[in-house]
């Protein structure tokens, strides 16, 4: 496709990628394609543009074996990639069947993280749309978070967060809605793969997708995956100011040798700032991700006398301060 026959949404997305520093040239990437709309619509864009960027394009498609026919839409995507766009296509297989979300997504994130690896690529590119976007920020929303939680789904990020190595996992379509994704693939005759999975109210997310958004659209707002959007960009913003200063804060408050906590910067610290402190350290010595309440509970710590504890906190921990340190302190 020539620079003349780009479509608006070709030029969208690569002026978005440009404008973030995202996907440099002469890049190696791989395209994660499930066989949906927005998928193939990824796929698409990068590959007609992907001549102007000297990158070189590796696919990567993820059976779970959530039904039968994942096998079929597997061969179809392998078949399909290899003969419209040239371009190796592998296909990764679970070994076991897990119908638990965030289990399947761990294990898919593994192994886009074994082939980049394999292909030597440094980023990792997805299809989520902002119709993705407004949903997940609903499903957190009502769940009940944090600001980390509205705005999980951005732009990019490291695929695994402890790993300052790990390849980049990239969002091109993070302003494109699931609707222009549909238009783009009749217009350029992809063969979509319908997912029935996407159908079962079973799952919340496919109920806030088919129940939810559209009754929010009909009675409160039609554009309301669009406002749900620049409500998570505005966060994002407002959360990268609160990520710096929770450094700082830990520098001067984070000792390693035992784990414990200084009370003093804490007490001249915002409340927000205080909270995300008490997480991240929770967290750290408990190895699983704090709830609101066990964070609450350590906090009245800060201000507390000597001597002072907390009740009992999930495997047998609980927190004590001398009045000038926090620590957490286990049952034998």
């Amino acid at each position: 496709m020539t620079a003349n026959h780009l479509t608006p949404l070709h030029v969208r997305v690569r002026q978005g990628l440009r404008q973030r520093g995202l996907l440099p040239d002469r890049e190696h990437i791989v395209v994660a394609v499930s066989g949906g709309q927005d998928s193939l619509c990824l796929l698409k864009i990068l590959a007609d543009i992907a001549s102007r960027h000297h990158w070189r394009l590796f696919v990567l498609h993820c059976n779970h074996r959530w039904h039968e026919r994942e096998t079929d839409c597997a061969h179809f995507v392998q078949t399909f990639v290899r003969r419209q766009f040239q371009l190796p296509c592998e296909i990764a297989t679970a070994d076991v069947v897990t119908r638990d979300e965030n289990r399947a997504r761990q294990w898919r994130y593994r192994e886009l993280a074994h082939w980049a690896e394999r292909w030597q690529c440094c980023s990792i590119t997805t299809g989520h749309t902002c119709s993705d976007r407004a949903e997940t920020f609903l499903y957190n929303l009502v769940r009940g978070t944090g600001v980390r939680g509205l705005t999980s789904l951005d732009w990019c990020r490291p695929l695994q967060a402890t790993d300052s190595t790990a390849p980049l996992l990239v969002r091109p379509l993070l302003e494109v809605s699931r609707a222009e994704t549909a238009q783009f693939c009749q217009q350029h005759h992809l063969p979509v793969w319908e997912d029935h999975f996407n159908r079962d109210l079973s799952h919340p997310r496919n109920r806030l997708r088919h129940e939810v958004i559209p009754n929010l659209k009909k009675h409160f707002n039609p554009q309301v995956d669009r406002a749900l959007n620049r409500a998570a960009t505005t966060l994002q913003a407002e959360a990268d100011y609160l990520e710096i200063q929770t450094e700082i804060l830990w520098q001067a408050s984070y000792c390693p040798e035992p784990p414990r906590l200084l009370c003093q910067p804490l007490r001249q610290a915002h409340l927000a700032i205080q909270r995300r402190i008490l997480h991240r350290y929770l967290q750290l010595v408990m190895t699983r991700t704090p709830t609101f309440e066990r964070v609450e509970t350590l906090r009245s710590l800060v201000d507390a006398p000597r001597g002072s504890r907390t009740s009992t906190l999930r495997g047998g921990w609980w927190g004590i301060t001398d009045s000038r340190v926090i620590n957490l302190q286990q049952h034998a």
